[in-house]
């Protein structure tokens, strides 16, 4: 039976963890494989090996800065690394400094996709949210990598997350980078669950408050989100007052002899105009509500594009 090959059209997208600023190295890549890696032979243990020598590679230089402090005079430089062939960083050879970011993982491509994957007829790169969205011709809307990823599903290969954990490296630098990669990576994730955690708990204090199921509450709750909402609040209970006007009058109406429907339908009138100009402001009100938040959500959107600019993805297509 014919093994499946990767579709020139169909590649393997795998996304940072997070979103970097401007000025932060970019974050760690997701660890996950795509299975059909299998069918040319490359197994899920050994790409791993490859994800996690990216990691490594874009890794801060700060620990090896310590580890070049700590070298001196004792001619510290280890091998592998002095010698630009560990697959996990490449400094410059006897130099003992980091080199960017930047250069590590080009080292690490460059090795990867002259050993494993060009003889393959495949490649490997990484690249900007922009570059892989104009390549599958597509769009995204959610900021979270994984989210986004999900938003494509259909036009990229299918992964696997169940993976095996990272391999102890053999050289100490490379644990060292590896070791701050992982702690950096879970400060994100605490901060964002509990960015999350605050986000869900403001929600739910509104749905009780408003009486509202939590769906029908905007994730993005705030106090301009609050006011237009109490707004709306208002606007209800002057409805059901209106309501309330017209059966009390329809029941004054059946009750009552001919020679009271002018005064009853006149004391109608009157209670309904004075409901109706509240009801009118409130109504205006809520326009200029709603059009702030909508202002607000148009600057979010442009701020977040400028965001999700930032966001790196590796890619592997066929050659």
């Amino acid at each position: 039976m014919e093994r499946p090959t990767l579709s020139p059209s169909r590649p393997i997208l795998i996304p940072s963890t997070s979103i970097t600023g401007s000025l932060e190295v970019t974050p760690p890549y997701h660890r996950a494989y795509p299975p059909i890696l299998n069918s040319y032979g490359i197994s899920s243990e050994e790409f791993m090996a490859i994800i996690d020598a990216l990691n490594i590679a874009l890794a801060e230089p700060a620990p090896f800065k310590a580890m070049e402090v700590a070298g001196d005079g004792l001619g510290f430089v280890p091998n592998e690394i002095a010698q630009g062939v560990s697959l996990g960083l490449g400094l410059a050879a006897g130099t003992g400094t980091a080199a960017t970011a930047y250069f590590r993982e080009r080292k690490v491509l460059e090795r990867v996709n002259r050993d494993i994957f060009a003889p393959k007829g495949l490649v490997m790169k990484t690249m900007k949210d922009e570059e892989v969205m104009q390549r599958l011709n597509t769009t995204a809307k959610s900021l979270d990598p994984l989210l986004r990823l999900r938003e494509i599903a259909s036009q990229v290969e299918i992964l696997s997350f169940d993976v095996e954990p990272p391999v102890r490296r053999s050289n100490m630098l490379d644990r060292i980078s590896a070791k701050q990669a992982a702690i950096k990576q879970a400060g994100k994730e605490k901060k964002k669950h509990k960015k999350q955690e605050r986000r869900l708990q403001k929600r739910e204090k509104a749905a009780d408050k408003f009486d509202r199921p939590i769906e029908s509450i905007d994730e993005h709750y705030n106090s301009d989100i609050e006011s237009r909402i109490e707004i709306e609040a208002k606007i209800a209970r002057l409805e059901d007052r209106i309501a309330e006007i017209n059966i009390k009058a329809e029941e004054k109406l059946i009750e009552s002899s001919e020679n009271k429907v002018g005064e009853i339908e006149k004391r109608r009138r009157k209670d309904l105009e004075e409901v109706e100009k509240d009801r009118v402001r409130l109504i205006e009100k809520h326009g200029k509500a709603i059009a702030k938040v909508n202002k607000k959500a148009e600057k979010k959107d442009e701020k977040d594009e400028k965001k999700v600019a930032k966001l790196e993805w590796i890619m592997i297509r066929t050659i």
